[in-house]
């Protein structure tokens, strides 16, 4: 199975940080740096590993390309990690309803966010299913 993610990411470093920490770990990183690039991405690649979505990014924000990755016969099985700079209790609530399969707040050096691309990772290669989470 593909080893690849998909990192929805507008802040270039934060992006660029993502990557590196992702790539130490061994996996493959495709970034888009907005949300036409992400939708672009639909049909123009095979679906990744896992996706990280912000919540935040220009041009459609993490919520819709949420839906439309989910309705994406090819895609709508990814998990998605959903992040966001702010805990927010009706977005964590709305992200995790609309099908994210986590949800976690960046902190500096964004350790959490791998952990649990890792987490969600194992979870899914082992029992098939993710049980919804979030990380603060």
């Amino acid at each position: 199975m593909s080893r690849t993610i998909l990192c929805v990411e507008d802040e270039q470093d934060t992006g660029d940080l993502l990557q590196s920490i992702l790539e130490g770990e061994g996996y493959g990183v495709v970034r888009a740096l907005d949300g036409r690039q992400a939708i672009n991405l639909l049909t123009t690649i095979q679906p990744p590993r896992l996706i990280l979505l912000d919540i935040v990014v220009p041009y459609a924000n993490g919520f819709e390309l949420l839906a439309a990755f989910r309705q994406h016969p090819d895609w709508k099985s990814v998990p998605i990690i959903m992040v966001s700079a702010d805990y927010y209790e009706p977005d964590i609530q709305r992200a995790l309803a609309a099908g994210a399969t986590a949800y976690v707040v960046k902190k500096p050096g964004l350790h959490d966010v791998v952990a649990t691309v890792n987490r969600v990772l194992s979870a899914s290669a082992s029992e098939g299913t993710v049980e919804p989470a979030v990380a603060m």
